[in-house]
């Protein structure tokens, strides 16, 4: 078990292992009354919750003498603690030697611990003399106050919060909810995010899974409609307001709830989601916006087509109840309109009302406030029309009046800031700024007509000659974009168009060898073949995850690299073909040399994989193959696994039975609540969800049959994770009844 799993895992499996290790042959009993075992366990209550878990020491008393084990989470903290052991205990009331434990036995508290652990060599046993107990307990206390008051000793590098931020973003538009929690978890531990931004993430993960009953019951949800919100927030309100739609084109049914929620979508440019815009179109008719400009100002942005949208505007053309043109308007009814549109949060008609009156100084703090709001063109043309009236000083002077940064006003369209991403022009303190206008406007650039295809030839531009000047943090924006313009719903053709233009962009430019981009890579892959691609374009996607691999040709990415050939498997037609050049050099370095250090369930699927491709590969003999050997389960035990990708349930299947000689193994690929998919969940003793490939109507019956009984989530989108994911359960299990009977 690696260490990052464990430190990610170790107080989620706490409670399972104090049943494991407070039982025979261990005579001490949780809730007994103990003082001296309460206190420990708070202690190891507090050490466990920092983040990586701290080390932890708990007492066993074994036929009328005291154990203790001292348990650590990885290999410098076991360090750390052998010394501070040696230090507190020594040798003189104790048998503790300095070794830590040699491996696993029949011993269940050993076996315990080093599950626990992850690993038998952060495990450290002693036994104390009966004249000493007090001498020791006390030195123990002092160790574990020491442990808990000191800095840590290994140096950490914390991740960036954009990265952590990104990832959770990542998980969601994966319909990854485990994934999604984890680096929720991960995030609310960090001191540098803010009590706000807690709540901002906590709504977005309920609205990307649709939670809606838990989102609109949140104790915090009407005080957040009061404040200011990021864009991706706002959208995930506005689409439990459109949840609560019988009827989304009558606006009679939608005066309620635009009554609690008011202006969640501010302008056309902040729209995220089909929600968003529905959201947008019903608040401005409510307000009595004219339908024939409202749906211009759609069109520019590339949200007309929607049925919805197109059925709101011509049921509130053919009203009775028609708004004045704004052309036949007066001065002063324009500049009350626009005043009463800022007011209610409606910034592009305030837009409209502004550029239909003439450039007064005394209209400038208006248009700056709105234009700060919005970033159509519309509204561009109408700051520079008075910047030139007026001048820069009274731009900046209006700026500062509504204490606005002059960034906001003045956006460039998106391909010049993703080209100047990319410039090593543009100087390093510059990028932050860069980087949060695309977030914040990109995808609105994008959607416009046009935008797609302009962002596509500035990724060229980018590529054209030596390349980018500097790759980082441009090419991680272009991911976010590819990204954010899937969950908008955007066109196939323009996703599939930015899709292949940043996966030519990391192919051709990107040797830095980061695993963490390329597992984004692979989820972008994944995603541009489920869009459908003909056999060309199949084999030129190929190629160049052939040109991009070669630093991922190691022992350590091999699980992320079968993924990925197994995804293109299932979309592939000749197997033999263009997938060849990424498969074979994959499979074929694997041999006797290297078997040994791969896991076996990784090593399995290889194999399978390998006979797709007319490879074989060579294992070396059972006796000399060291990876850790299947575990035994009883006759009978039924395993469910639920997921989208035929392929790859049939292989996990496959395998998992060849491993596992007595396991049942059921499969599901519903989409929805069937009975079957229903009758599967009651009937399995562990279900397994691939939740990068499901459904929500599946997932929520699979959840709803299961309340009590254990579901475990695959990592990925391959036969390994889901193995993986099966395995782990079945050690965990193990190790519990070898706890529970000595």
């Amino acid at each position: 078990m690696s260490e990052e799993n464990v430190m990610t895992t170790a107080l989620q499996r706490w409670p399972a292992f104090q049943a494991a290790f407070f039982a025979p042959p261990n005579s001490l009993r949780l809730g007994n009354g103990i003082d001296i075992l309460d206190r420990l366990i708070a202690t190891a209550d507090s050490l466990l919750a920092h983040d990586p878990p701290h080390p932890v020491v708990l007492p066993a008393l074994i036929e009328r003498t005291t154990h203790y084990f001292a348990i650590a989470f990885t290999e410098d903290q076991s360090r750390m603690l052998r010394e501070l052991l040696q230090s507190h205990i020594g040798k003189t009331w104790t048998d503790f030697n300095g070794q830590s434990l040699q491996g696993t036995n029949n011993d269940p508290l050993e076996q315990a611990a080093t599950s626990f652990a992850g690993n038998h060599r952060y495990v450290y046993r002693f036994r104390v003399a009966n004249s000493a107990r007090n001498d020791v307990r006390e030195s123990i206390e002092l160790l574990l106050n020491s442990i808990r008051s000191a800095p840590q000793r290994q140096a950490r590098i914390a991740l960036p919060l954009g990265r952590l931020i990104s990832d959770l973003a990542d998980a969601c538009a994966a319909g990854a909810e485990q994934e999604a929690h984890a680096a929720y978890a991960r995030l609310a531990a960090d001191h540098r995010l803010s009590q706000a931004n807690r709540l901002f993430l906590q709504i977005q993960i309920l609205a990307a899974f649709e939670r809606w009953q838990e989102l609109d019951q949140h104790p915090e949800l009407d005080m957040l409609l009061r404040l200011p919100r990021p864009s991706l927030v706002s959208d995930a309100c506005a689409r439990l307001a459109m949840s609560k739609l019988q009827d989304p084109s009558n606006l009679i049914a939608f005066i309620p709830v635009a009554t609690r929620f008011n202006a969640l979508i501010d302008s056309v440019t902040t729209i995220r989601s089909a929600a968003g815009a529905r959201y947008y179109t019903l608040w401005a008719l409510t307000a009595g916006e004219p339908a024939e400009l409202l749906r211009q100002r759609l069109t520019e942005a590339g949200w007309d087509t929607d049925p919805f949208i197109i059925t709101s505007l011509s049921t509130a053309a053919a009203s009775p109840n028609i708004t004045a043109s704004v052309a036949a308007l007066t001065a002063a009814q324009l500049r009350r309109r626009a005043k009463e549109s800022i007011e209610t949060g409606r910034y592009d008609a305030a837009v409209d009302m502004l550029s239909e009156l003439p450039t007064h100084l005394s209209d400038l703090p208006a248009v700056v406030t709105s234009v700060s709001h919005t970033f159509t063109p519309k509204a561009i043309a109408l700051l520079e029309r008075h910047r030139t009236a007026h001048g820069d000083d009274a731009i900046r002077s209006a700026l500062n009046l509504i204490q606005c940064p002059e960034s906001k006003a003045e956006p460039a369209a998106l391909p010049i800031k993703l080209i100047d991403l990319f410039s090593a022009s543009t100087k390093p303190q510059h990028l932050p700024d860069l980087v949060a206008s695309i977030e914040h406007t990109g995808v609105s650039q994008l959607r416009a007509p046009g935008g797609t295809d302009a962002v596509c030839h500035a990724i060229r531009e980018v590529m054209d000659g030596d390349g980018p000047d500097r790759l980082s943090p441009g090419i991680d924006v272009c991911i976010d974009l590819v990204r954010d313009l899937k969950i908008s719903d955007a066109p196939i053709s323009d996703l599939r168009a930015l899709s292949y233009r940043v996966l030519e962009l990391w192919a051709y430019h990107d040797r830095s060898g980061d695993r963490h981009r390329a597992a984004r890579i692979v989820q972008l892959v994944g995603d541009l073949v489920e869009l459908g691609l003909g056999v060309q374009t199949f084999d030129e996607v190929v190629e160049l995850l052939r040109a991009g691999w070669d630093p991922f040709l190691t022992d350590a990415d091999l699980p992320l690299g079968l993924d990925l050939l197994e995804h293109l498997l299932a979309h592939c037609s000749d197997a033999t073909g263009s997938l060849h050049k990424l498969g074979a050099p994959m499979l074929s370095r694997i041999g006797a040399h290297n078997a040994p250090r791969i896991p076996s369930a990784t090593l399995a699927i290889a194999v399978d994989l390998a006979s797709s491709f007319g490879l074989s590969i060579e294992l070396p003999a059972p006796s000399e193959h060291v990876s850790e050997e299947p575990q035994t389960v009883r006759p009978g035990l039924r395993i469910g696994l639920y997921s989208l990708q035929e392929q790859t349930l049939d292989r996990t299947k496959r395998i998992l039975r060849q491993r596992h000689p007595n396991l049942d193994v059921l499969t599901c690929t519903d989409r929805v609540a069937t009975d079957a998919l229903r009758a599967a969940a009651r009937a399995a003793d562990l279900f397994v969800i691939m939740d990068r490939a499901a459904t929500h109507a599946a997932t929520t019956a699979l959840k709803a049959e299961r309340p009590t009984a254990p579901i475990r989530y695959a990592a990925g989108k391959g036969s390994s994770s889901m193995i993986e994911a099966v395995e782990t359960w079945l050690r965990d299990e193990a190790t519990s009844s070898n706890g529970d009977h000595p």
